[in-house]
């Protein structure tokens, strides 16, 4: 299956994909909140699980039926390493992490990976950081710090953990992010999916078994067997596509930028669906943070 889009502008192409990552991360906003729903009726490790297991149901046939040409035996042990720490760990970590925060706090926590993928990029030379990404990424992440300012005082009681978890969660987004950007230039992404996806998911269910938490039949209502439903249709299978589409065809700190549309989505879903509350910060910080999208993609490279 080929995922390039056939154009002579690459400004064109490098639109096409800021617009597929802020479908992706407009996606995993919502995300947050099913997982935050579904936190209430089993455990974060089965969470993750389903999740995931949702993405390789519908990603995996995809591969082996379209997939001609697949990475070398050493390439697909450092893409599977990756992977798993990608489609594993973060999910984990995200899952467990809404077990003590709001969804919409915690999408605005980890709108900090923008900010660390521009000093990652810059480190390992993936990217040049201009002075326009850096004035946009640091006003993305001032955004982040004034939503939760007031914030704190309406916040769970341990919060502050699920805050420190999801620090964790952009950390490993965000070496993702820059890592990835190699092999996606010389793989399709759908490969670069399932190679990363599968032993991720099959570790998620060794952890799960370890820690005598359900897999395939967790007791979950109608309602959370939707949510888990749209988790792995579209928090990954969809979500993780135009996500590794998007880094392929543009710089990782420009796909990272749009991870502004997450707690956008993140608020407006757990306000309407979970009763979360909306600050005037929150909304506040948010704005910032479009501000420092706009800025970081005002000359498209």
């Amino acid at each position: 299956m080929n995922f390039n889009i056939s154009t002579s502008s690459t400004s064109r192409l490098a639109i096409l994909a800021a617009l597929a990552a802020c479908l992706s991360t407009s996606i995993g906003g919502s995300s947050f909140v099913a997982m935050r729903f579904l936190v209430t009726e089993t455990d974060p490790v089965t969470i993750a699980f389903l999740r995931n297991l949702g993405g390789a149901i519908v990603l995996a046939p995809l591969a082996f039926i379209f997939i001609r040409k697949w990475p070398g035996p050493r390439e697909l042990v450092a893409i599977a390493i990756m992977g798993s720490l990608f489609f594993c760990g973060l999910q984990f970590v995200f899952a467990n992490a809404l077990s003590f925060t709001t969804s919409g706090r915690a999408a605005l926590t980890y709108m900090t990976a923008p900010f660390m993928t521009l000093v990652l990029a810059s480190i390992f030379h993936a990217e040049k950081a201009t002075w326009l990404k850096i004035v946009g990424v640091a006003i993305a992440t001032l955004g982040v710090f004034v939503a939760l300012w007031q914030s704190s005082s309406i916040a769970p009681p341990r919060a502050w953990i699920g805050d420190l978890l999801v620090l964790l969660g952009a950390l490993i987004s965000a070496s993702f992010n820059v890592w990835s950007s190699r092999w996606l230039r010389l793989h399709d992404p759908l490969a670069v999916a399932v190679i990363g996806l599968l032993p991720g998911t099959l570790l998620l269910f060794f952890l799960a078994q370890a820690m005598d938490a359900p897999t395939f039949t967790p007791h979950l209502s109608s309602i959370g067997w939707l949510a888990a439903g749209f988790l792995g249709l579209f928090g990954a299978a969809l979500s993780y596509m135009l996500w590794l589409w998007a880094l392929r065809h543009t710089t990782p700190t420009l796909v990272a930028v749009a991870l502004a549309l997450n707690p956008m989505m993140a608020l407006t879903w757990g306000a309407l669906l979970l009763g979360e509350l909306v600050t005037v910060s929150m909304v506040a910080g948010f704005l910032l943070v479009l501000l420092g999208i706009a800025i970081s993609n005002w000359h498209l490279e």
